[in-house]
């Protein structure tokens, strides 16, 4: 993703909450019911900028795939306490491995920010094996821009804390009825053209425009002819902004909706405009809500 500029989040810790939270939703294989609190709550101030830094206890279901000898190409995102989503062309490498509760990918051990003069820090990533990976059917490459989606299968059950916890799946279609001026978010470790070389290796964020998809599929066969067939119900479209985007390294992560403090996956980045940030010219992402039954079956299999 390529932000525009930097801004901390203050943040709240409510050690309270994290106890209630892990004793409440467990660790299970089940994909949390989001009318609880099971899912796509942070801890994190609600402030929040158009993009820039994260917090450290922010959008903590975002997840590192790591390849061989801790090489890092893609994000994830944690659905339950055993399954990460990822696009199904960051299976290429065969990763070895998913890192969950990470702020700052090159540093080892706990990351600390000085937060109105005091010293906060989270608990340190953790490293999980992956035990398989299951990419949809209907995926292939070298043209992946369709079934971009796959699932990931960790080797143990992650713990849940104010740093790991998993976010909600949709339960309706948001592009049959979006609200006027929605922006999603899109968030992890990605690096682009306007970014900085601490934006490379920190958590951050950036908020776009949805893009419905006929305008989408309308931009593309202007501006990008040979990707605009590939542009199908199955996507949804999100951005446009000249230097906001997800972009290099994002590939896997989340496309996000926020309502009252609980956000939803409705993208996962699959293909975009080559530089990213192209002003007119949103990316294209694997929209989750076409495979929830695909997930679901997957998880009970």
């Amino acid at each position: 993703m390529t932000p525009v500029a930097s801004h901390l989040i203050v943040i709240v810790l409510f050690s309270g909450l994290c106890a209630v939270f892990g004793d409440t939703c467990g660790r299970s294989d089940s994909l949390p019911d989001p009318t609880t609190e099971c899912c796509g709550l942070d801890q994190a101030d609600d402030h929040r900028e158009i993009s820039g830094n994260a917090a450290l206890n922010q959008f903590p279901w975002l997840a590192l795939i790591e390849h061989n000898a801790g090489r890092i190409t893609c994000t994830g995102v944690l659905i339950s306490s055993q399954y990460v989503l990822t696009a199904a062309q960051c299976l290429y490498h065969a990763p070895k491995n998913v890192r969950l509760g990470e702020f700052n990918k090159t540093h080892s051990g706990p990351d600390c920010l000085n937060v109105d003069g005091k010293k906060v820090c989270n608990n340190g990533a953790i490293t999980i094996p992956i035990r398989s990976v299951t990419a949809h059917s209907e995926f292939t490459r070298p043209n992946f821009h369709g079934h971009d989606i796959a699932i990931i299968k960790l080797a143990e059950r992650v713990p849940f804390n104010e740093f790991i916890r998993p976010i909600c799946l949709p339960t309706s279609d948001i592009t049959v009825s979006p609200p006027k001026g929605l922006r999603l978010i899109n968030a992890g470790w990605g690096s682009g053209p306007s970014s900085t070389q601490e934006d490379d290796v920190v958590k951050h964020y950036v908020e776009l425009p949805y893009v419905p998809l006929k305008t989408c599929q309308g931009i593309y066969e202007t501006k990008l002819n040979k990707l605009s067939s590939k542009i199908g119900e199955s996507h949804i479209c999100a951005g446009g902004e000249k230097g906001r985007d997800s972009c290099r390294g994002d590939g896997g992560g989340p496309l996000m909706s926020e309502q009252n403090g609980r956000y939803t996956l409705e993208g996962i980045v699959s293909f975009g405009p080559v530089p990213c940030g192209r002003e007119g010219v949103p990316s294209v992402y694997t929209r989750v809500y076409s495979y929830l039954p695909w997930i679901q079956s997957v998880i009970s299999s």
